[in-house]
């Protein structure tokens, strides 16, 4: 089977110099192909010869459905993350977030706070 990129054609030249013992696997997934593959599949990507190959193969993305149907789908999303931010941004602190706050600034049983001059600031004796 032959190489559909010079990258690929280079790659399994290295795979199949580490399966001839020609060399050790300079990285960890030259040395997982290695033991994964044949020796001789090894050479037949590495005989690939390299004109009219390109350098890299080109993915394409490939989304379910036609081009239009995915803009649609991405309009409809962008336009409720607008629509619901503000309740997004209120439901992210809950419900009683206002109490909680509240509850922080109370004192605790047993809790006295007097002001220390040298830190400048209200200290709890609970601390």
């Amino acid at each position: 089977m032959p190489a559909v990129s010079k990258a690929q054609q280079r790659f399994m030249g290295m795979v199949y110099a580490v399966k001839k013992g020609e060399m050790s696997a300079p990285s960890a997934e030259v040395a997982t192909a290695a033991a994964s593959m044949k020796k001789k599949d090894a050479k037949d990507f590495a005989s690939t010869k390299h004109k009219g190959l390109p350098d890299k193969k080109e993915v394409k993305e490939i989304y379910s459905g036609s081009n239009q149907a995915n803009a649609e789908r991405i309009k409809r999303n962008d336009a409720d993350k607008k629509r619901f931010a503000k309740a997004d941004a209120r439901m992210k602190f809950g419900k009683f977030y206002d109490k909680a706050k509240q509850a922080r600034d109370s004192l605790r049983p047993g809790e006295v706070k007097r002001y220390d001059k040298k830190l400048g600031k209200w200290v709890s004796n609970k601390d």
